[in-house]
């Protein structure tokens, strides 16, 4: 909050006036609409400063659970005009960056971590837009106050909030001169702002005199002065400004204590989408005891309601002992069994060295289910699995087992899964199209449930398989992907073909003439596939393709044209200028790619 003025009545004056009797330090106009009077409101200065990073839609969101009915925010705007939370501008304090927010992309602000200042549990969380504030504001039912920092702004401002449905929730502070021309009912309701230990006679006297009366606790040497909080409200304040809103909460007799004890019965009975909804919700509550409450939660029988509380364990700040999952390897509920493998896969390399011992373990387990989710856990953890352990389980009957299974040998023994998972896809695929012509055969009849459920598992799988290629070494998951990306096929697996087909993009540079050898396909998605990997593999495969501009085939020559032209190849204008002369029928897509060339490298 701007307390600029309060901030130098402050020092200047604090040293010498009683505790009891400090006077009024400024009179700040505050929204009535937002601020009423009948019950004691709570405002919190920087979003939840002092529990999550400041000025984070986490904090936001977190203050808005603890009980404020308005947060302040800061407001800069970036370079390139966009409007972000930010207090202080210096890029040093909250990032791992240097520089000015303000002199500084949004674009560029994405990629900093502005968490990880507070400690490695916040690591991640990123600088937020205004727009985005403003909807979380929304969702919870709360106020803003706008500290306002850069100059001028105001028409930006006034646009987001119109935009969002927020004009009436907000009061403005700051560099908010431009407002009032802008929307005149900003700020139209007096406050006065009072330090701690206010008198009671004092207060109201302010209230004579049709003033909301603030008790700030923020910036002073009394942010944790419960005492002094609650003796705030006995003295008839209409709000107070707090840096700790578990603290300030508990001033008003409204303890964040009882939502959260509220859950945590909510937790364990009724419906279980009702349930689920009071883990997730009572996992947002950051900073609070409730990770025994979602360790007993992990062994309930209902697995809807123990994958919950697996969820709320591995979002949980600080972060849960890898250890809670790994003894819950071993528990009798088979939810608890699975449910910890897939928290300890979620965890991945992160999870402590002894986990994937404890996963190999739960691969003799009776449940298929726990299996396939410890496969894929395992595929995801560091640590010594043999290749013996794995390979039996691509031959299983289940067809997620077997795709899990693929992920598991790539990520741990490439090598040999180089071999294995080709012939695992061909043999899939190959079954696949016997069935696809059984169909066609028999009319394509409309397919009963039955009849569908298997084909969705082989689909499953298969997107693990082809997955699973990425984790080989460079040259074998290149032709692995090729293979596939350039396979004619008619049936529901050509989506492994298309999917493969996008792997190929970030490939391709290193062995180009996989793709131009398939330009001349006679299957038109085929030579499509192969046309637009080159077209997204950039720069180093055009001298290949300029080099085959001559030599290739009618049907790959113009795909081969259009491909240097949305590339913007400007070293093929020579050469397509000759083939001009040498190939007129080609001449009017020479001509718009020589076009759209220069179209692409004018200079201004």
């Amino acid at each position: 909050m701007n307390l600029r003025t309060t901030s130098r009545w402050r020092i200047s004056f604090a040293v010498f006036m009683p505790l009891g009797v400090l006077a009024i330090l400024s009179v700040t106009p505050l929204r009535g609409g937002i601020l009423q009077r009948g019950k004691v409101q709570l405002i919190c200065h920087r979003t939840a400063n002092r529990d999550m990073p400041e000025n984070t839609l986490e904090s936001l969101e977190l203050a808005a659970r603890m009980g404020c009915n308005v947060v302040e925010i800061d407001i800069r705007r970036t370079l390139d005009g966009q409007l972000v939370l930010n207090h202080d501008d210096f890029l040093e304090r909250l990032t791992p960056s240097m520089g000015n927010v303000e002199l500084t992309s949004y674009d560029e602000l994405k990629l900093l971590d502005t968490g990880g200042w507070m400690g490695q549990r916040f690591a991640h969380m990123s600088i937020p837009l205004f727009v985005d504030a403003l909807r979380v504001a929304r969702e919870q039912n709360i106020g803003l106050y706008l500290d306002i920092k850069t100059p001028n702004i105001g028409p930006l401002i006034i646009a987001a909030l119109h935009q969002e449905g927020m004009l009436e929730r907000v009061i403005f502070g700051g560099e908010w001169s431009d407002i009032p021309a802008l929307y005149p009912k900003a700020n139209a309701d007096p406050s006065a702002w009072v330090e701690p230990g206010v008198a009671s006679d004092n207060v109201a006297r302010l209230h004579q005199q049709g003033k909301f009366v603030v008790a700030n606790f923020s910036a002073n040497a009394h942010e944790m002065d419960l005492d002094l909080m609650r003796a705030a409200v006995a003295s008839g304040v209409d709000a107070i400004n707090v840096d700790y809103p578990r603290l300030g909460a508990d001033a008003l007799g409204r303890p964040v204590e009882e939502k959260v004890a509220s859950l945590v019965r909510a937790t364990c009975s009724g419906a279980t989408v009702y349930r689920e909804r009071a883990i997730l919700e009572l996992s947002r509550y950051t900073g609070f005891p409730t990770q025994s409450v979602f360790e007993r939660l992990l062994h309930d029988s209902d697995d809807r309601i123990s994958h919950a509380a697996a969820l709320a364990l591995v979002l949980s700040r600080p972060a849960t002992p890898s250890l809670v999952f790994v003894e819950a390897l071993s528990a009798h509920e088979t939810t608890a069994r699975k449910n910890a493998a897939w928290a300890l896969g979620m965890l991945g390399t992160s999870a402590s060295p002894g986990a994937v011992a404890a996963l190999l373990t739960l691969l003799n387990d009776s449940d298929n289910e726990v299996i396939k989710v410890t496969l894929w856990a395992i595929s995801r953890c560091l640590g010594d699995v043999p290749a013996e352990r794995i390979v039996p389980f691509l031959s299983s009957s289940i067809p997620t087992i077997r795709g899990a299974a693929a992920l598991a040998l790539a990520s741990h023994h490439p090598e040999v899964a180089a071999n294995e998972i080709p012939n695992l896809l061909k043999s899939e695929e190959d079954g696949i199209a016997h069935e696809n012509e059984d169909y066609v055969r028999r009319g394509s009849p409309r397919l009963t449930e039955s009849e569908i459920k298997p084909i969705v598992e082989n689909y499953r799988e298969e997107m693990k398989l082809i997955q699973s290629l990425e984790y080989l070494s460079s040259q074998n998951a290149l032709h692995s992907l090729a293979a596939q990306a350039f396979r004619s096929v008619k049936d529901y697996s050509q989506v492994t073909a298309l999917v493969s087909g996008y792997q190929l993009w970030d490939r391709i540079e290193t062995e180009p003439e996989l793709a131009l050898a398939n330009l001349s396909s006679s299957d038109t998605e085929v030579a499509n596939r192969a046309e637009w990997a080159l077209v997204k593999a950039g720069q180093a495969v055009l001298p290949a393709l300029r080099q085959s501009l001559n030599t290739a085939e009618p049907a790959a020559r113009q795909r081969i044209i259009r491909i240097l032209a949305w590339q913007g190849d400007r070293d093929s204008l020579s050469p397509l200028h000759q083939l001009q002369l040498t190939d007129p029928q080609s001449k009017p897509l020479i001509d718009w790619a020589i076009g759209k060339i220069e179209q692409m490298n004018s200079n201004p």
